[in-house]
């Protein structure tokens, strides 16, 4: 498999992909993913768009200061957790919208795995994908990101920046030579 963040240097985009095509290291998120995968990506990011909007003005009560479990692991840990600073929970559509918004990814044992902060939030709770909107960052590992409204999905471990993209990192080598 290719790392997630591996592809991301290689296509401005954090990403964890499919298996490498014809035993070969992929070079381009096309190589990497099939075409099927990118598209589903694509009109999920559109549709938490949108839902970002509407769910942002139905907002009339939320919430304050408090942790959303996104995601349990089976002997019941927290996965994948958002921490905002207003948020509510629109049931009907399985979503969570969350202002001044932190989510954060653990491991089995508890250890954090990456971190993301935003302005803004929406995660749908069942297909475990989200949209970070305004200005975010995150961090995975070594490896810190940050940019303009994030797509992601904790299924495909996959992460997009819309745009302002940066990525830092002390984990990518290349030919030998670490950065």
């Amino acid at each position: 498999m290719v790392a997630p963040l591996r592809a991301a240097l290689l296509v401005c985009l954090a990403c964890a992909a499919s298996a490498p095509v014809s035993g070969a290291e992929p070079e381009t998120l096309a190589e990497a993913v099939p075409a099927a995968r990118r598209a589903y990506w694509s009109a999920d990011e559109a549709r938490l768009r949108a839902e970002y909007s509407n769910c942002l003005v139905r907002v009339d009560r939320p919430a304050r200061g408090i942790v959303v479990p996104v995601e349990s692991w089976p002997n019941g840990a927290a996965k994948v957790t958002a921490t905002a600073e207003r948020a509510q929970f629109f049931d009907k559509e399985g979503l969570v919208w969350c202002g001044g918004v932190t989510v954060r990814e653990y491991d089995e044992d508890g250890v954090l795995k990456m971190t993301c902060r935003a302005e803004g939030c929406i995660v749908d709770r069942n297909a475990k994908t989200g949209w970070l909107e305004g200005a975010a960052t995150g961090e995975y590992g070594d490896t810190s990101l940050s940019g303009d409204g994030i797509y992601f999905s904790f299924p495909d471990e996959f992460a997009k920046i819309s745009s302002n993209v940066e990525i830092k990192s002390s984990e990518f080598k290349f030919e030998g030579v670490k950065l």
